[in-house]
C-alpha cells in the first residue's frame, strides 16, 4: 500500500472536521447520508496537482551526484503520464471551525458549516467505500521538501534493501528490474503526494482529505459556475444519523430564520445538536 510511503499526520481520537458548504448541500446531506467527491482535475486551486513538481525541481537540484540528479529527474519528468494514470476524487474538510477564508469561497459567506466527529465519519465512510489514502494537507514548503527528500533517498531505497546510489546505478544492462520498481514506487508516491501539497497562501484553510481512486460508483456531473463538475457520491448511510456535532450558520446569514429554520430541520430528521452562529462580524 503505497500510504505506507506518506508523510502525512492523520486523525486523532479527538478530531473535529468542518465541512463548509450551501444550505441546498447541507440539506442534501443530512437528509441522504452521502458527501460528494469532486474530481481533482476540477479543483478550485487549477495549479495544485502541478505544485508539488516545483517542490521536487527544488529537492532534486539538491543531489550532488550529476548523473543521479539526472536520472531522477527523467523519471519525473519525461513521464508525467502516471499523474494521470488514475481518475482520483476527493472529500475535503477543514479542522477550522469558523473561517473567513472558506466561508467566503463556499456561498459567498452564506450557507452553513457542518461540525462531524472526524473518526466516526471516517469510520461511516470505510463502511461503505474504500478511502485509498487521507491525511492533513501539508502546506509548509520545508516539511514538504522533507517529504520528497525521505522518500527519494531513504523510504523506497529501504524498501527494496538497497542504497539511494546502488538503485540509480543499476539503470544499467541485468539491473533494469531493481530500477523499474523504484521508478513505479516513485511516480505513484509523488502522484498522491500532489493531491496533499498545497501553496503556504492557503495554510488558514487547514484541510483534512479523503482520497479515493479510480471509484466504481457512477460519475454524475453538476453544475458550478457555468460549467460541469464531475462528482461521485460516497454513501454514508446507516441506521442511526451521521456523527454531526453541531451547524454553524455563515456569517452573513445571521438572521432569526437561517437558525431556526436549520434546527427545525435537525430534529425533523431525528438529529439533536446545537446550531451556532459564526462569530465573526462582517460589514454588509
Amino acid at each position: 500500500m503505497l500510504r505506507r510511503f506518506l508523510n502525512l499526520n492523520f486523525l486523532d481520537s479527538t478530531t473535529s472536521l468542518y465541512h463548509y458548504t450551501r444550505c441546498k448541500s447541507a440539506q442534501d446531506i443530512l437528509r441522504s447520508h452521502t458527501l460528494y467527491a469532486t474530481n481533482t482535475q476540477f479543483l478550485n486551486d487549477v495549479n495544485e496537482m502541478q505544485y508539488v513538481l516545483n517542490v521536487l525541481d527544488e529537492v532534486t537540484n539538491e543531489i550532488s551526484v550529476i548523473r543521479w540528479r539526472e536520472k531522477i529527474r527523467h523519471l519525473i519528468y519525461d513521464n508525467l503520464d502516471e499523474f494521470h494514470k488514475y481518475e482520483y476524487y476527493l472529500v475535503s474538510f477543514s479542522t477550522s471551525p469558523d473561517s473567513l477564508t472558506l466561508w467566503s469561497e463556499f456561498g459567498d459567506k452564506t450557507g452553513y458549516n457542518l461540525e462531524f466527529d472526524g473518526r466516526k465519519i471516517r469510520d461511516r465512510i470505510m463502511n461503505n467505500t474504500r478511502i485509498f489514502c487521507d491525511g492533513f494537507v501539508v502546506y509548509d514548503r520545508e516539511e514538504q521538501k522533507n517529504c520528497l527528500r525521505r522518500l527519494i533517498i531513504e523510504q523506497i531505497p529501504r524498501e527494496l534493501g538497497k542504497s539511494f546510489g546502488d538503485i540509480l546505478d543499476t539503470y544499467l544492462p541485468g539491473g533494469i528490474s531493481l530500477f523499474g520498481e523504484y521508478k513505479l514506487t516513485l511516480q505513484k508516491t509523488i502522484a498522491l503526494y500532489a493531491l496533499f501539497f498545497k501553496q503556504t497562501a492557503f495554510a488558514s484553510e487547514k484541510e483534512y482529505r479523503f482520497v479515493f481512486r479510480d471509484p466504481p460508483n457512477q460519475i454524475k456531473f453538476r453544475e458550478q459556475n457555468g460549467f460541469l463538475l464531475p462528482y461521485i457520491v460516497i454513501d454514508c448511510s446507516a441506521e442511526e444519523e451521521l456523527p454531526v456535532k453541531s451547524v454553524t450558520v455563515a456569517p452573513k446569514n445571521h438572521i432569526d430564520l437561517a437558525r431556526r429554520g436549520m434546527e427545525y430541520y435537525l430534529s425533523s430528521l431525528g438529529y439533536d445538536v446545537p446550531v451556532k452562529l459564526s462569530q465573526l462580524k462582517l460589514r454588509y
